[in-house]
């Protein structure tokens, strides 16, 4: 089998909400950025810079010199992130069903950047001119979704709705928008490595324990967090089941990991 190709960059920005996220709802103190530089070979001073951005952005309160706690804008994006432990999809056969995001013309390039991220998260792929579709077996009612995909930054004037008896040419090639091989492939191949890291996590050193779980667990969520669930009917297999139930294990024991080394340094 090929090495899997890591999708989500470990940049500062995002090993910092990934070490809160663990260690939430204890604070980051700036004290302690010479262990994360130390473990992930990034410079202490990157690590002040993004800690300073994330503060300017909103998605980290500083109310006290040195101590940064996740803001209520992050805690509600780490909390979506981690939605893969439970369902989201309606259980047996699809009804063939949609759902389509409408998404007008003229926005703001910036606006429609949150837009199209937003509703990626949610596996929308384009369908026609500025609609976005996506098979409608979410558990998730359409005006639940909507408000969500709101939450999550779609734009104010965007119209979500359900679609039904979509002409048949139309609908084959709809189901034809993701590219379900490579998830499958790409899944398995992370599946294996994790495997594999979690049956020596007890022989590896610490300091490549912290990275390593680190890496990979930050990589399987970003996988699961933003998978398409697409219905059996458009994507067969178990690829998506596997992975996330290694990764229950693997979160359990990275956690452990991280939870201990970060206690011992008064964090937790």
């Amino acid at each position: 089998m090929s090495e899997y190709q890591f999708q989500r960059e470990l940049s500062p920005r995002n090993i910092i909400l990934d070490l809160m996220g663990v260690s939430h709802p204890q604070p980051l103190e700036a004290g302690y950025l010479s262990l994360i530089s130390d473990i992930f070979n990034i410079p202490v001073n990157n690590l002040r810079v993004a800690l300073t951005r994330l503060a300017a952005k909103g998605m980290l309160d500083n109310t006290q010199r040195g101590v940064y706690r996740l803001s209520p804008k992050a805690m509600a994006r780490n909390e979506f992130a981690r939605r893969w432990k439970q369902s989201q999809c309606v259980a047996g056969e699809w009804d063939g069903s949609w759902i389509g995001c409408h998404l007008s013309k003229g926005a703001n390039r910036s606006v429609r950047a949150k837009s199209l991220n937003a509703l990626s998260w949610f596996g929308f792929k384009p369908g026609l001119d500025h609609l976005w579709v996506r098979p409608n077996n979410l558990l998730q009612n359409v005006s639940s979704l909507q408000m969500v995909l709101k939450d999550l930054g779609l734009e104010s004037q965007s119209h979500v709705f359900s679609l039904n008896d979509i002409e048949p040419t139309l609908a084959k090639h709809w189901k034809t928008l993701w590219p379900v091989d490579a998830l499958n492939q790409s899944y398995s191949e992370l599946n294996e490595q994790l495997l594999g890291s979690y049956q020596q996590l007890d022989k590896t050193p610490l300091k490549a324990s912290l990275l390593e779980t680190c890496v990979l667990g930050s990589e399987a969520i970003h996988c699961l967090a933003t998978d398409p669930q697409l219905p059996s009917e458009i994507r067969p297999g178990q690829e998506y089941e596997t992975l996330r139930k290694t990764m229950i294990d693997y979160d359990l024991a990275g956690r452990k990991i991280w939870l201990k080394q970060l206690s011992s340094l008064g964090i937790s």
